[in-house]
């Protein structure tokens, strides 16, 4: 699809796009599962539920407030890895305490009440915080992707997820046993193996994430790679281009021809299985480039801050003080959607990682609340 400048796109029409565009992944969720009648028929309850969250979005819209149909809660710190380049440990965070499981079920209620359709659950290693996970089934409304690194998934873990259709375990994985080791550390490719195997037996949707490099690019996308976990039950495939936080590092950003590859690799792939393929930040081209600070997501972090996007990890708003709804029209957020603009293009990963300092320089008056 031929990019989209972002002046022609007014927030009425991107609000459609993206209603459009979970229309269509959920029509992909059915089609995928209708072997599975007991399956599809929880995904077509959730599938009506996601019209009247459109429903919601449009009102809003309506009023003059643009509410982005997803939401990315990282809602812990706390990890039992330590990955090589994990940005999460990178990061200074603040020494306030992290947010209760009563605090983020008021968060996913004000998410579902302002029409989010999508809450993307994220860490640290999210399953270590269980009782923020069981929240979530209060929520039918919401589809919850739980990426993990899966090191937790057990007989208990894969007994909730399959009784709960809408929480969606999404599993980090980095290509072969020797990449993903290599990264992750001795034994954890055979360990996620088996808790794939375990979410494979009980038939529950879940997905992969792979960190897309230069040095896995061609062994991930290859089709046989695919296959394989296909054959194991995975129906989802998200690929993340990898940013690179450390100068030393961005040797592995795929360049520009390998991201037109991806972009075509992919469809060829949505043509020929039965299965998701996503690819961040590649997709969001469509949409006229970068989806973050509201446009379509925001990022809320452990301790409640409001932020664009994981990879910017900018905030002038905490919800431990705010509602989600003003929070969306911070200061911050709205400087940052008026410079997207500036980030038609990108080298890799995420534009406003790459484009801090322009970003920091706009940001230096915001006034922090």
């Amino acid at each position: 699809m031929e990019k989209v400048s972002i002046s022609k796109i007014s927030n009425k029409t991107l609000t459609n796009m993206l209603n459009n565009s979970i229309e269509l992944l959920v029509e992909d969720f059915i089609k995928i599962v209708l072997s599975d009648f007991s399956s599809a028929k929880k995904i077509i309850s959730i599938a009506l539920k996601q019209k009247q969250a459109e429903k919601v979005r449009n009102k809003y819209e309506e009023n003059g407030l643009h509410i982005p149909p997803f939401m990315i809660s990282s809602i812990t710190s706390i990890c039992n890895l330590k990955c090589k380049g994990c940005y999460d440990r990178l990061k200074t965070h603040s020494c306030s305490p992290e947010l209760s499981e009563e605090e983020w079920s008021g968060i996913f209620l004000q998410a579902r009440d302002l029409g989010i359709s999508f809450i993307l659950i994220a860490g640290g290693e999210p399953l270590a915080k269980d009782k923020v996970i069981k929240e979530c089934m209060k929520f039918p409304e919401i589809i919850f992707p739980i990426f993990t690194n899966g090191m937790l998934i057990n007989e208990e873990w894969a007994g909730f997820f399959s009784s709960c259709r809408n929480i969606i375990p999404v599993v980090s994985i980095e290509g072969d046993k020797n990449q993903t080791d290599d990264r992750r550390g001795e034994g954890v490719f055979e360990r996620i193996s088996l808790s794939l195997d375990l979410l494979g037996k009980r038939n529950i949707f879940y997905g992969i994430s792979i960190t897309a490099t230069s040095d896995n690019f061609d062994s991930v996308l290859d089709e046989d790679y695919i296959r394989s976990y296909i054959d194991r039950g995975c129906k989802a495939f998200f690929f993340i281009e990898y940013v690179p936080f450390d100068a030393s590092t961005k040797n592995l950003v795929i360049n520009s021809a390998q991201r037109d590859e991806l972009d075509s690799r992919l469809k060829r792939l949505r043509k020929r299985y039965k299965g998701l393929f996503i690819a961040f930040p590649g997709d969001e081209k469509e949409f006229g480039g970068c989806l973050a600070a509201g446009r379509g997501f925001i990022h809320i972090n452990s301790r409640g801050a409001v932020e664009p996007c994981p990879f910017a990890p900018y905030s002038d708003v905490s919800l431990k003080n705010l509602t989600l709804k003003e929070a969306l029209s911070s200061s911050l957020l709205n400087e940052i959607r008026s410079l997207h603009g500036l980030f038609q293009e990108h080298k890799g990963g995420c534009t406003l990682f790459e484009n801090k300092d322009i970003v920091e320089s706009h940001l230096k008056n915001i006034t922090y609340k």
